[in-house]
């Protein structure tokens, strides 16, 4: 099961890396740090906790952006 949320974290700090290279607003650009942030947190020590709190903040600012656009 470790192994799972390891590769779920490196797939939600690889798609967030991708956001903060993309088109920056204030907002996504934050929230994408904080995912990535999250995601490695996530990858050192294994925790869904963590995941699911990195993946909600990434969605959060991705919606954000696409109500703002």
């Amino acid at each position: 099961m470790h192994y799972i949320i390891q590769i779920l974290a490196a797939i939600l700090v690889g798609t967030a890396i991708g956001a903060i290279l993309g088109p920056r607003s204030n907002v996504l650009f934050i929230g994408s740090i904080i995912a990535v942030a999250l995601g490695l947190a996530a990858i050192v020590t294994a925790s869904w906790v963590l995941l699911a709190i990195g993946t909600a903040v990434f969605l959060v600012v991705q919606g954000m952006r696409s109500a703002h656009a």
